[in-house]
């Protein structure tokens, strides 16, 4: 990803404006616009089951009430995670992560693996065992060498490369601009990308991540970004833009000759 080839393209939770986010629905519907990965979000539940899901809370995504972590699996199994997006997806589940891995095992498509943790203002305890948990999974399904993992939590990703010294991790940072654009990067040695939100990406950083062997990544667009924004993304070089609408945005390269 560092700085060669064309633009790749991420379906942000799948592709959350095409089908409900973060469930298999949302995985297929990113496949078929042709991703070169997509995105998704890991925590555990209360009986310690990686799932995968955005919110600590169930009330938003699914018909269930209160934190994702004092429910077991099989009781965020048994919710509806479909209907709030549209009737036709009624029935839909909370995948487990084996769940996802057993799906994308045998596809090429790559993985961009979010551990979630609780800010810390919100005074909620961290998963402590999250990272151990995820990383055992995805080297069980043989998908290490397809999956970046990617966290705001960086602890998190200091675990992953504890257990897993070759794994692919980015750092998720909002910004701002640095005097130094790589100093998050600095403080975790071992880290392969800087995910940033899009309006703090800058030539400087792409330049000086991928004179470090780096991958930068551009997210917050929502659908899929004004043409004038990803245009100006590309020419600096930027590795790889997510997006809500993943076939908008690959229309949009297309049109731009942005993709082969």
């Amino acid at each position: 990803m560092r700085g060669r080839g064309p633009l790749r393209v991420i379906g942000h939770r799948g592709a959350l404006a095409l089908a409900p986010e973060n469930t298999l629905a949302a995985f297929v519907a990113g496949e078929r616009c042709g991703v070169d990965a997509i995105e998704f979000d890991v925590q555990r539940t209360a009986d310690g089951v990686p799932i995968v899901i955005h919110d600590h809370t169930l009330d938003r995504t699914t018909n269930g009430h209160g934190a994702v972590s004092v429910h077991t699996f099989a009781e965020i199994r048994s919710l509806d995670a479909g209907s709030h997006f549209d009737r036709r997806f009624a029935g839909e589940r909370v995948p487990s992560l084996d769940d996802l891995l057993a799906w994308a095992a045998p596809r090429s498509i790559g993985l961009m693996l979010e551990l979630k943790q609780p800010s810390p203002g919100t005074g909620l305890p961290r998963d402590t065992e999250l990272a151990r948990a995820t990383v055992e999974l995805v080297r069980e399904r043989g998908l290490l060498s397809r999956t970046i993992f990617i966290s705001f939590d960086h602890p998190s990703l200091a675990k992953v490369l504890e257990f897993a010294p070759a794994a692919d991790v980015g750092l998720l940072t909002e910004g701002p601009i640095l005097i130094d654009p790589l100093a998050p990067a600095r403080a975790l040695p071992g880290a392969r990308g800087l995910h940033v939100r899009w309006w703090w990406v800058s030539p400087e950083l792409c330049a000086a991540a991928h004179a470090e062997g780096m991958h930068v990544h551009a997210w917050g667009f929502g659908r899929s970004g004004a043409p004038e924004v990803i245009r100006r993304l590309a020419a600096w070089g930027v590795d790889s833009v997510s997006a809500d609408a993943p076939d908008e945005l690959l229309a949009l390269l297309n049109a731009e000759s942005l993709r082969p």
